[in-house]
């Protein structure tokens, strides 16, 4: 399928760019926090995690930061396991084409309008251009090694896709969306998780809730998916999306990565694209994202059993 091949950097950009790290309190004394197989990971490289975090997520300020520090050091786990997996197929430290437009679209979100502006402000929040490339590099490649193990089993209906942007009419509804995914074993977890997350949510706020619950790559950006057109969502979506209010969360929607729940920050109304095969190509962007995003949670899960972790 020629949109595969011309689409797949799309995702590279959205699970990458959503991959950031971070640390609480500067220790004075260096202490082991985890150990995965022979890598070990500091209180030292979780305050660098925290400093990388904080400076790419400026939400996270808000957060307490003990209840972070277990996220930062969680997140280094799944840094390491990625590393030491995709050393098995690939190599690291080359030039890398993709992290460099990822390095370019951060920094733009960001409001910067050149790279060296981005290294200053790098700079002045102690981090080095260097580790942060190399993390992004890590991230950059394990989605590369993703596509070509799930690229097969990637499946967009052109046709469906196609009926939908006809069917539209020249404006329609955007949502504004964060989520949650929740890994569970049955479906007889499903209400006992969600009322778990719900009662978390009402003490500590949604924010807080995606670092301690989720296991989506959005985690690292509180949850958040972006503004998205209601034709790029599941009929399935769209009906609990349609039942709450701005500001409220749906009940618990099964995918094959676990189970999602989605915040409803904000909605408008945008005007739509009338090129059909723009149109097509966002749509099935959007799907194939979706997909590919599943495909890296469970296989994260998978090798994660296969790792003895300490901690």
């Amino acid at each position: 399928m020629k949109l595969k091949k011309k689409l797949k950097y799309n995702f590279f950009f959205l699970l990458t760019i959503l991959f950031i790290f971070f640390s609480p309190v500067k220790a004075q004394d260096v202490k082991i926090v985890a150990k995965i197989e022979n890598n070990i990971i500091t209180n030292i490289d979780v305050d660098k995690e925290f400093d990388y975090l904080v400076t790419l997520n400026t939400s996270l300020k808000n957060i307490d930061k003990t209840k972070v520090f277990e996220f930062a050091k969680n997140s280094l786990i799944k840094e390491n396991i990625k590393k030491i997996e995709i050393m098995k197929f690939y190599e690291l430290g080359n030039k890398n084409e993709t992290v460099d437009k990822l390095i370019e679209n951060i920094y733009r979100k960001l409001n910067f309008t050149s790279i060296d502006l981005f290294k200053d402000y790098l700079e002045i929040n102690n981090l080095k251009f260097n580790d942060v490339y190399k993390k992004l590099e890590i991230e950059a490649v394990w989605n590369e090694m993703i596509y070509q193990l799930f690229k097969e089993k990637i499946y967009v209906n052109e046709e469906e896709l196609k009926s939908k942007i006809l069917k539209n009419k020249k404006k329609m509804e955007s949502f504004l969306l964060s989520e949650i995914v929740i890994n569970i074993k049955n479906k007889n977890e499903i209400d006992l998780k969600y009322n778990e997350l719900v009662n978390h949510i009402s003490k500590f706020g949604f924010n807080e809730s995606v670092l301690k619950f989720s296991e989506s790559n959005t985690k690292n950006n509180s949850g958040l998916l972006g503004w998205v057109n209601n034709n790029s969502l599941s009929k399935k979506i769209q009906n609990e999306i349609n039942k709450i209010d701005i500001g409220q969360i749906t009940k618990p929607i099964l995918i094959s990565s676990g189970m999602l729940v989605l915040k409803l920050e904000d909605k408008k109304i945008v005007e739509l694209n009338q090129n059909l095969e723009e149109e097509l190509e966002k749509l099935a962007s959007f799907e194939i994202n979706n997909q590919l995003n599943n495909f890296s949670t469970i296989h994260y899960n998978k090798i994660k059993k296969n790792f003895l972790v300490n901690e």
